[in-house]
């Protein structure tokens, strides 16, 4: 918000107006706002990218997608992101600099969540068709074909490949409200079912370890790490009526970052943000407060900066990629 606009804002709560926060409106063609000050953010995509915006937050931001909408290549050089174009859903891949030209690597209907190989030969995503979410695999270079992993009859999400890419790990809808962490290992053709949770992030070194999304009996977020080996599991972040989820582990696993819910001081309007949280669950810190949305946060391969997904910078409150420092 322009300094302008904060005095007003502040000179009518001195003033003992009877306007309060709820209307005061607020220009989402700004980039930053002052809690946000020595954090330098980078705009990676344009309105006409067309970024998807297709049911990723609901109604006054108290449930949205988890599925990650974002995934950035092995080497850091170019950035994976789902685009909304004449009512399809497809992946589009684009380097990781501002300015340089998307390719469409997909040509489906409804993408819904990607990730990428730790090879960078491969993109796994979820599809909704024939009215189920099934995880499929593609070339991340070139190519049109896919090979899907399910059975067409489950309802699959948030695809990771692991163990040299002859496992994926994802989770499962079981009913209702209730998902379950699976894996599907490619030599066997046999699928697992080992924990409660959803999109699940393996740990390396630390074999049968995740971090995952458990939702509680109020339907809030919490972050689990969770040994499906030894049975440990440990609540890392929940806090009531605050919602956490779409964790992603830093390079050097030592943080998580993720989407929470938050109240902006600004509107008074929930939406979300972008937090990070050492992995032992100390030192939570929310690391965006822009009145927009702010979610599925991604590291870059160095771990010196995040890619999200925001409505910040758009006076039509369309989503773009973002880039921002990481340097607590």
């Amino acid at each position: 918000m322009s300094n302008t606009k904060w005095l007003v804002a502040l000179a009518l709560i001195a003033m003992g107006t009877t306007a309060t926060a709820r209307d005061i409106v607020f220009d989402y063609s700004q980039q930053a706002v002052p809690e946000e000050s020595g954090v330098r953010f980078e705009k990676i995509t344009e309105d006409a990218d067309c970024v998807n915006d297709n049911g990723l937050v609901g109604r006054n931001a108290g449930s949205w997608w988890v599925g990650p909408q974002l995934a950035v290549s092995p080497d850091g050089t170019r950035i994976a992101y789902i685009n909304n174009r004449n009512r399809m859903q497809n992946i589009m891949v684009k380097p990781t600099t501002r300015g340089g030209t998307s390719i469409q690597r997909t040509q489906r209907v409804n993408v819904k969540d990607l990730s990428w190989s730790s090879d960078g030969k491969t993109l796994c995503f979820t599809e909704y068709r024939n009215k189920h979410h099934g995880i499929y695999l593609t070339n991340a270079d070139q190519g049109s074909i896919v090979r899907q992993i399910n059975n067409g009859n489950d309802n699959d999400f948030c695809g990771v490949l692991i163990n040299g890419g002859n496992t994926v790990l994802f989770h499962r809808q079981e009913g209702r409200g209730n998902f379950g962490l699976w894996e599907y290992d490619f030599k066997t053709n046999m699928f697992a079912n080992f924990s409660r949770g959803m999109n699940p992030i393996p740990i390396p070194g630390q074999k049968n370890t995740v971090y995952c999304t458990r939702m509680t009996d109020r339907g809030d977020g919490e972050i689990w790490r969770v040994n499906y080996e030894t049975g440990n599991e440990e609540l890392i972040l929940g806090q009531p009526e605050k919602s956490f989820s779409t964790p992603q582990l830093s390079p050097d696993g030592r943080w998580l970052i993720c989407t929470g819910s938050s109240v902006s001081e600004l509107t008074q309007k929930r939406n979300t943000d972008i937090y990070a949280i050492r992995v032992d669950g100390t030192q939570l810190t929310q690391l965006t407060f822009h009145p927009g949305n702010d979610l599925s946060a991604v590291w870059s391969p160095d771990g010196r900066s995040i890619y999200f997904l925001s409505q910040r910078g758009s006076a039509e409150k369309c989503y773009n990629i973002w880039k921002m420092d990481f340097n607590l």
